[in-house]
C-alpha cells in the first residue's frame, strides 16, 4: 500500500490518534488518503464498526466505499452528513419528542406546509413569500438558530415578525405532524446531542475515529457536529483546501477549515503539495492567482508531469468572435488526438452558455451541458417565445396557454379547457375568441368570465397586440422582446422565485442579445423568421445524449472533475469577479477561487479569454478584462503575438470617442504612419474596425 504514496501522503495515512487536517491541494489524491488511512486503522486493529467517514454527495460516498472495498473486505460506515444525522434520529430521536417513525419532508411538502402557516397567521401566502420564508429558515436551521434565538436583521420589524411566528408555526406542525424537513436532519441532530449527555455519550463511544472529506464545505450544522462526536476521543482525521472553497451561498464557512488548530488543541497539519493532475506552467498560474488572496494557508502546487504548454491567454472584441475561437481550438485539438469528452467550457453565468451552443451547434460539434439546460429549453427563454409566437399565431393554444398566468391572471385549467373546446368547436382561434368573448356586454353559459377574469385577459390581449403592432412597425426585434417582457410584468413571475430570479433574467438579457445579433446578420428578416430559426435550434438531436460530447458547465460544476484541455471563458470585471461580489472582501476572494478551481481542472491545456464588448439588453456594453489576468504571473502565459503599441502623444487603448459618421467606438490599437497618429477603432454597432487618421477623423473622447 505505502508505494503508492509519496513521503506527505504516507504521513497523513500512518497517523493514529488526535486531530489531524491534511491540506490536499487540487489533483493531490485526497480521496486516495482517506481511504488509505481507514484501510490502515483496519489493519491495525480498530474494529470497523468504530470508523466513521463522512462526505458531501452520496456519489462521493460512493466512491469512497468503493475504494475501500477494493482494499479490504470490511464494511466501514461511509456516508453523508445528512444520511449519518437520519440515521441518528431514527435510533434516538424519542429522546427529544418525536415518534422514530417520523416523515421526511421534501421540497414541496416543506413549501406546502409553510403555505398553510402563513395563511393561518394572516400573512400573505404568494408563493415568492412561502419561497423566502423556506430559505429563510433554511439558513437558520443551518446556523443552528431556532424561532427564539433569531437575531433582527436590517430589514423592517414587521417582516421579521412575520418571520419569526411562521417559522415557530412551521416547527409545531412538523411536530405535531411526526415530521422533519431536510434541514432538520442536521438541526435535529444537534438538538438531540445537546439536549440527551447519555445519547451523545452513546455515539461518541460508537465511533472513536472520524473522518471528514471537503472540510473547508462544512457550515455551522455539521462543524457543530462534528465537535459533539469528537469531543472525548480528539480523533479527527480531515481533508480539504481552503483555496477551492466555493460555496458560502449554500452556507458553507471557510472559516472552519482555517481555524481548525485553534478549535482541536495539539491538531497536526499535513500538506499535500504534489499535483498528480496538472503540467507546470498551469499550477504555477493558479498558484500566482490564489496568492493574492490572504484567508488561506500558504501552499504551492508543483508536478513531475513537466513543463507543459503556456496559459494561453485571448482578448477578443465580443463573445461570438471567442466563441468562434473556442469551437476552431476544439476541432484542431481532436484533431491532435483529444477525444471530446475530454474537452471542457467554463463560465461564470448559466446565460454564457448561449454563444457557445449556438456556435457548437453551427459547427455540429456535440456537446453537453453540466448541471444545466440547453439554453434554448430554458423555462424563461421557451415562455417568452411562446408570447411570441401567439402575438404571431392567434392560434396556438399550447403557446396561449403556457403564458395566460405569467403571471397569475386567475384564468385556471377549467376555464382554459372550456376556451378550448369552444374555439375546437367553432373552428375559431383561440385569440379571435377570447376577444369576441370580451365585447359580450352579457357573457352567458359555460364561458361567462368574472369581471377579474375579464379584466385579466383584457390586459394579456393588450400586450399581443402591442406585439402585433410594433411587429408591423418594424420596430428594432430587442425593443420588440424588451418591452413585451415589460408590459406582460413577466418580471413579477420570475421574482416569485428569489433564488433563481437574477439567473433567469440574466437568461433574458441573453436572448434580447441574440435578437440584436439575429437582427444585425439579417435585417430583412421577420419576427416569424426569428422564430422559426429558433425553433429549429432547440429542436436539433439532443447532444445530451452523445457519448462523446464536449462538457459545458459554470465553474461552480467544474469541481471534482479533470480534462485535457479546458477553457475558461467571460474573463471580465462584473463578470468574474460577479459584480455581486466586488463591494465584499470576502466575496471577491470567493471568486478568485471560483476562477483558481477552474483553472486547476486542465491537465494538458488551458485557454482562458475575455471580450472587449458584450451585448446586454441588445445594446453593446464595453467590457474590461478581469483583474484576476492581470494577478497572473505573465511568465507562464502565453499571450497573443500582435502587441499594441501606445504612442505617448495619442490617445491610449481603450478610450472611448465618438466619431460624426461611425458613431460611438473604442481605440483598440495606436500607432504612427506617414501622416501621424492612427488608431484602429471598433464600432460595436457595426461590427467592424476601422483605420482612422488622428488629424482627419477628429475623434470626440466620451
Amino acid at each position: 500500500m505505502t508505494s503508492l504514496l509519496n513521503p506527505e501522503q504516507e504521513l497523513a495515512v500512518q497517523h493514529i490518534e488526535g486531530p489531524m487536517l491534511v491540506l490536499a491541494g487540487a489533483g493531490s489524491g485526497k480521496t486516495r488518503i482517506v481511504t488509505h488511512r481507514i484501510v490502515h486503522l483496519l489493519q491495525m486493529g480498530i474494529p470497523a464498526s468504530e470508523i466513521l467517514a463522512l462526505t458531501f454527495t452520496n456519489k462521493a460516498a460512493e466512491e469512497m466505499r468503493y475504494r475501500i472495498r477494493q482494499l479490504s473486505d470490511r464494511f466501514v460506515l461511509t456516508c453523508t452528513f445528512h444520511s449519518l444525522c437520519a440515521k441518528i434520529l431514527r435510533e434516538s430521536i424519542h429522546e427529544i419528542g418525536f415518534n422514530n417513525r417520523f416523515s421526511i419532508y421534501d421540497e414541496d411538502d416543506s413549501l406546502s406546509l409553510i403555505k398553510t402557516c402563513l395563511k393561518t397567521l394572516n400573512y400573505p401566502d404568494e408563493r415568492s413569500t412561502v419561497k423566502a420564508m423556506k430559505q429563510a429558515i433554511s439558513h437558520a436551521k443551518n446556523g443552528l438558530k431556532s424561532p427564539g434565538e433569531l437575531e433582527k436583521p436590517s430589514f423592517p420589524s414587521h417582516e421579521f415578525k412575520m418571520m419569526q411566528e411562521t417559522y415557530a408555526l412551521y416547527q409545531q406542525k412538523l411536530k405535531e405532524y411526526n415530521a422533519l424537513d431536510f434541514d432538520d436532519l442536521l438541526f435535529q441532530c444537534v438538538h438531540l446531542l445537546r439536549a440527551s449527555p447519555p445519547t451523545l455519550q452513546m455515539y461518541q463511544k460508537r465511533w472513536s475515529f472520524v473522518l471528514i472529506d471537503e472540510y473547508q464545505d462544512t457550515n455551522m450544522a455539521q462543524y457543530v457536529l462534528t465537535r459533539l462526536l469528537v469531543e472525548k476521543h480528539h480523533n479527527l482525521f480531515v481533508v480539504g483546501d481552503p483555496d477551492q472553497s466555493i460555496y458560502s451561498w449554500r452556507g458553507a464557512n471557510i472559516h472552519n477549515i482555517l481555524n481548525f488548530e485553534q478549535d482541536f488543541a495539539g491538531a497536526k497539519v499535513v500538506k499535500l503539495e504534489q499535483n498528480y493532475r496538472s503540467t507546470e506552467h498551469i499550477l504555477s498560474a493558479a498558484n500566482s492567482l490564489i496568492a493574492h488572496n490572504t484567508s488561506r494557508y500558504k501552499k504551492e502546487l508543483w508536478s513531475t508531469l513537466g513543463a507543459g504548454d503556456k496559459v494561453h491567454i485571448h482578448l477578443y472584441n465580443n463573445e461570438q468572435e471567442e466563441a468562434i475561437s473556442v469551437t476552431k481550438t476544439i476541432s484542431h485539438y481532436k484533431k491532435e488526438g483529444i477525444s471530446l469528452g475530454n474537452m471542457a467550457i467554463f463560465y461564470r453565468t448559466n446565460a454564457q452558455s448561449r454563444a457557445l451552443e449556438d456556435r457548437l451547434l453551427k459547427e455540429k460539434i456535440p456537446y453537453i451541458l453540466i448541471g444545466g439546460i440547453s439554453f434554448y429549453q430554458r423555462k424563461e427563454i421557451k415562455d417568452m417565445l411562446s408570447l411570441l409566437r401567439v402575438a404571431c399565431s392567434p392560434s396556438d393554444f399550447l403557446s396561449f396557454a403556457r403564458t395566460i398566468n405569467l403571471p397569475k391572471r386567475g384564468l385556471g385549467l377549467a376555464t382554459l379547457e372550456k376556451l378550448k373546446e369552444h374555439a375546437t368547436l367553432h373552428a375559431t382561434p383561440i385569440i379571435t375568441l377570447c376577444q369576441a368573448l370580451l365585447k359580450q356586454k352579457n357573457t352567458q353559459g359555460e364561458l361567462k368570465l368574472s369581471p377579474k377574469q375579464a379584466a385579466s385577459l383584457q390586459e394579456y390581449l393588450h400586450v399581443l397586440h402591442t406585439i402585433q403592432e410594433e411587429k408591423t412597425g418594424k420596430l428594432p426585434l430587442k425593443d420588440l422582446l424588451k418591452n413585451a417582457i415589460e408590459r406582460s410584468r413577466y418580471l413579477d413571475h420570475l421574482k416569485e422565485d428569489p433564488e433563481t430570479f437574477e439567473d433567469r433574467k440574466a437568461n433574458l438579457d441573453e436572448l434580447i442579445a441574440t435578437s440584436a445579433e439575429w437582427q444585425q446578420e439579417n435585417p430583412e428578416l421577420s419576427l416569424e423568421e426569428f422564430l422559426e430559426e429558433l425553433s429549429l435550434k432547440s429542436s436539433v438531436d439532443n447532444p445530451h445524449h452523445m457519448y462523446e460530447s464536449v462538457k459545458l458547465m459554470t465553474l461552480h460544476h467544474g469541481k471534482g472533475l479533470e480534462f485535457a484541455l479546458a477553457f475558461i471563458v467571460g474573463l471580465e470585471e462584473d463578470m468574474l469577479p460577479h459584480l455581486n461580489a466586488k463591494e465584499s472582501p470576502e466575496a471577491l476572494e470567493e471568486e478568485r477561487r471560483l476562477c483558481y478551481v477552474g483553472m486547476t481542472r486542465a491537465k494538458r491545456h488551458l485557454y482562458m479569454s475575455a471580450s472587449r464588448y458584450r451585448l446586454v439588453w441588445g445594446a453593446p456594453r464595453i467590457m474590461q478584462p478581469s483583474r484576476f489576468l492581470q494577478e497572473l504571473d505573465p511568465q507562464h502565459l502565453d499571450w497573443p503575438t500582435e502587441k499594441e503599441v501606445t504612442v505617448s502623444d495619442s490617445l491610449p487603448i481603450g478610450t472611448q470617442v465618438v466619431h460624426k459618421d461611425f458613431g460611438q467606438g473604442v481605440i483598440q490599437k495606436s500607432y504612427t504612419t506617414s501622416l501621424g497618429a492612427t488608431y484602429d477603432v471598433f464600432f460595436p454597432h457595426l461590427r467592424t474596425t476601422k483605420s482612422l487618421v488622428a488629424k482627419f477623423a477628429k475623434l470626440q473622447v466620451l
